[in-house]
């Protein structure tokens, strides 16, 4: 019955559904028109100070971002803050836009629609990834746009343009590290040509402040930045990073693990006086530090070995599948992810969704996995239960283990891609007639 709606009105939802987003991103607009809800006053100010030769980091200001970060806002600083936020918003459409671009041309070959599906399952996408795409039209898709780019260099090397496919890859390298996984899948792959072409963008963007800044004060400001980070990865208690206490916010695996694991002390940020906040394991904060490397690493290891295999086809479905759950382990590997950063989600929900809407296999499984996530995730927000009961959905990270339920759907199909190879390669050794 739902599906004969759909194709009588087709026309009128789609218009329905492009009316509703272009009202959500107004609504987004007047909310940054009127105040400052982002990060990007923060980023706007590391661009003044670079533009007017400050010092970058000055009371620690921005520290978890490298200098790159801003440089790159330097020219926004002939703007008033207000102003240049208003003028950067368009690259959240920008970023969406070069994404879907590029997961359909990727995925066109394997998984083919008609163009109606196609806005549906683009739809679909945007749908379930939805509180994270909003809440990234607040920072102007800066987070969507490492997605786009990182993701744009593996389409590029797909169609045997190393040269090309390393910049934009590079580029979101030097802005954050966080993308430099997919570096390391490359090399994983050896493919030398993009690794090597990859790094070499990516240092050559690294070291770009120095032209601005000069090696001296250059050397003193990602010295500075180096040591942070250094800092936050050899802190020896869980719950605590480079900026102290880990928030209740931060959906990374590393404070999930530990939340479980040990038991956080009453004055913890991330720890909520009621009873519905109930502790687990209490392990020092050094076994809980052992432990939780120990299931990192493994989990790590385990999916470098499901991805070992060198591909002589660079068309293979294969790449998309682990090109996805790539983007999902940069969120659970991160020190730090908030809700905007798990825009990275979204490559794997549009493959997920596209595969079963081109297959007509929407398995039982996908289904309620589907279900599971709309209901914990979308429809348990502050939006709907308040700001009380979304805070203690938190402090279980509910939404980091929603992630590791995504990926797993993406290493099954990864797996039944693999297996079904193997089959075919079988019968050709069998049958060579």
């Amino acid at each position: 019955m739902l599906k004969s709606l759909l194709a009588d009105k087709n026309r009128f939802w789609q218009s329905v559904v492009i009316t509703l987003g272009v009202v959500i991103a107004i609504i987004q607009f007047v909310q940054i028109a009127k105040k400052n809800p982002g990060d990007f006053h923060l980023h706007w100010r590391s661009g003044e100070l670079i533009a007017t030769g400050e010092f970058l980091y000055v009371n620690n200001h921005n520290y978890p971002y490298p200098p790159f970060w801003g440089f790159v806002h330097a020219p926004l600083a002939s703007f008033s803050m207000q102003t240049a936020y208003l003028l950067i918003y368009p690259l959240f459409f920008i970023s969406l836009l070069l994404l879907i671009w590029v997961l359909n041309r990727m995925s066109e070959t394997h998984f083919p629609l008609l163009r109606n599906q196609l806005f549906w399952v683009v739809t679909a996408a945007i749908f379930l990834s939805s509180r994270y795409l909003i809440r990234d039209m607040l920072e102007c898709g800066v987070n969507l746009a490492l997605v786009a780019l990182s993701w744009l260099g593996v389409y590029l090397w797909t169609r045997k343009k190393e040269l090309w496919g390393s910049i934009p890859l590079g580029f979101a390298m030097a802005l954050k590290c966080t993308p430099s996984l997919f570096w390391v899948y490359f090399i994983l792959k050896r493919e030398w040509k993009m690794a090597i072409y990859t790094f070499l963008a990516a240092a050559f963007f690294t070291l770009s402040p120095m032209f601005k800044l000069g090696y001296t004060e250059y050397r003193r400001t990602f010295e500075h930045w180096a040591n942070i980070v250094a800092k936050g990865m050899l802190e020896p208690n869980p719950i605590r990073w480079m900026g102290g206490e880990i928030p209740l916010a931060n959906m990374s695996f590393k404070p999930a693990l530990a939340r479980y694991l040990m038991h956080f002390p009453p004055e913890h940020e991330a720890r909520l006086d009621s009873p519905l906040y109930l502790d687990f394991l209490d392990l020092s904060p050094q076994t809980s530090l052992r432990i939780i490397k120990a299931v990192m690493l493994c989990f790590l290891v385990f999916i470098g070995w499901k991805f070992r295999r060198h591909y002589e086809d660079r068309d293979d479905e294969r790449i998309l599948w682990e090109c996805a759950i790539i983007s999902i382990m940069i969120l659970l590997y991160s020190p730090v992810t908030w809700g905007q950063h798990c825009v990275g989600i979204f490559p794997g929900m549009y493959l997920l969704i596209r595969c079963a809407t081109s297959r007509q296999n929407f398995t039982r499984p996908l289904k309620i996995g589907i279900g599971l996530f709309v209901f914990l995730i979308l429809i348990l927000n502050r939006t709907f239960i308040g700001k009380f009961y979304s805070e203690v959905m938190s402090t279980y990270h509910i939404a980091t283990f929603a992630f590791i339920g995504i990926l797993f759907f993406l290493l099954n199909r990864h797996g039944c891609v693999t297996r079904e190879k193997e089959s075919k390669s079988e019968q050709v050794i069998l049958d060579p007639e």
